[in-house]
């Protein structure tokens, strides 16, 4: 695909690998579109909407808005999620969660789908947890609801062929305000966890999407970006 001209939706793209990655496809030559639940982005790259992803109205509203403004979505990039830690079998966080990492990302994946006219691309940022190569006490229902978007990602890439392409990228520990405050000591011993021995930058993860948004011959695939995290047991 060529970029240039092209229409993106970025959910959560006011802030880490979403911000990152709407700023890669502005600066490949998008017209970006991105979602944001209370704090705006501070470029005026993109058009903003706020959208509350608990909200099946909140969503409806965004498609009509993006519907009457720009008519159509070329590609589709799904980074909004929470990761709310707590008890495995805390029904009341895995209901929120899955919520806004799953059943948010369908509602919105299938508005776009009817605004890929001409077919378009599907990113999904996922997360390793999803993968199974690492687990962490605490966050069951993030790691569930990552699996969930991996298998919607493989699913919807068979239901979607040919025209359009799914896609996700499940990064390791990237920084991020997801990670809530932290000191420059506490990130230098997190990344230190991972192979390359250090966080793992938004930007690329970004690099990543920006190739999954131009290669017309990837589909269904879940790329690893953990900086080799999966690998290290010791």
């Amino acid at each position: 695909m060529i970029l240039k001209d092209k229409t993106a939706l970025v959910t959560g793209g006011s802030s880490g690998i979403g911000q990152a990655i709407a700023q890669a496809l502005s600066d490949a030559g998008c017209q970006v579109i991105i979602t944001y639940n209370t704090h705006k982005s501070n470029t005026t790259n993109f058009t903003q909407f706020p959208v509350d992803l608990r909200s099946e109205k909140s969503i409806e509203t965004l498609f009509n808005q993006i519907q009457t403004k720009f008519e159509r979505i070329d590609i589709l990039v799904n980074s909004a999620g929470i990761n709310t830690r707590g008890e495995a079998f805390d029904l009341k966080i895995l209901k929120d969660v899955f919520q806004v990492d799953v059943f948010s990302l369908i509602n919105i994946t299938g508005r776009a789908v009817k605004l890929m006219k001409d077919g378009g691309k599907i990113i999904n940022i996922s997360s390793i947890y999803g993968e199974g190569k690492a687990a962490w006490k605490g966050m069951v229902a993030y790691a569930a609801a990552k699996a969930a978007v991996n298998n919607l990602t493989q699913t919807l890439a068979k239901n979607l062929a040919p025209k359009i392409n799914v896609n996700a990228i499940a990064p390791g520990y990237v920084r991020t305000p997801l990670w809530g405050s932290r000191t420059e000591e506490e990130f230098a011993a997190n990344g230190k966890e991972q192979l390359i021995e250090r966080m793992i930058l938004p930007e690329e993860i970004a690099s990543m999407a920006l190739e999954l948004a131009r290669n017309d011959a990837l589909t269904g695939e879940v790329i690893v970006i953990d900086g080799g995290i999966s690998l290290k047991s010791i």
